[in-house]
């Protein structure tokens, strides 16, 4: 049972049932989640524990809202690891793979300059952006490096839940972009070339997480 409230728990604050920086007592989050007192206080350890809350005594339990210095430490983090997981994927990545995920970037970049619902084109950027980078660090095959991702994404993932991480069309472009630059270094075999490109990404990602 502690298990389905801590996954209940990221669903509803991942889907903004649960606003970040809100205070919420225990009761009022049992019954958001439909859950017993005594799951949830066990989820709740695990989930303070990975930064999704922080429990306060006698005062209620308050969402994570991450500041600039968190966004900061999150993006340091991703550009380590994913450094290395292009590297990884340059070595076993075939050379149809790199033509299928071109395709799917242009696909996306065509669907933008021609208008697609901002919602239905966000939808489908974003499927693209995570199964590309999940792919990327499912190519070290390291389980301790691909934790480790997984749950760095979750946090970013709550950074863009923050008010001042808009996308855009123009944002969706440049990241599809930014990715075809990667693209076009594995295709030429340059893993070096690939790391600068993905690290030059990421920058560019964290700017546009901070809203600049």
């Amino acid at each position: 049972m502690s298990q389905i409230a801590y996954q209940r728990f990221k669903e509803a604050l991942f889907s903004r049932q649960i606003p970040i920086g809100a205070t919420v007592s225990q009761g009022e989050l049992a019954e958001l989640l439909q859950v017993q007192t005594g799951a949830l206080r066990e989820a709740m350890q695990l989930l303070e524990k990975e930064g999704f809350l922080t429990v306060l005594p006698r005062s209620g339990i308050r969402i994570v809202k991450p500041d600039m210095s968190h966004l900061k430490d999150c993006f340091q983090m991703r550009r380590a690891l994913e450094g290395e997981a292009v590297r990884r994927f340059a070595e076993r990545v075939t050379m149809g793979e790199l033509a299928d995920w071109r395709a799917r970037h242009e696909r996306i970049i065509d669907l933008a300059h021609g208008g697609t619902v901002e919602s239905a084109l966000i939808e489908r950027s974003t499927e693209v952006d995570q199964a590309f980078h999940t792919a990327l660090s499912e190519s070290t095959r390291n389980p301790l490096m691909i934790s480790a991702h997984v749950h760095m994404m979750e946090q970013i993932g709550v950074i863009r839940l923050d008010n001042m991480y808009m996308l855009s069309s123009l944002a969706i472009i440049q990241t599809m972009q930014e990715h075809l630059a990667v693209l076009a270094a594995l295709e030429a075999r340059d893993p070096d070339a690939a790391a600068a490109a993905m690290d030059a990404h990421l920058a560019r990602a964290m700017h546009r997480a901070m809203g600049l």
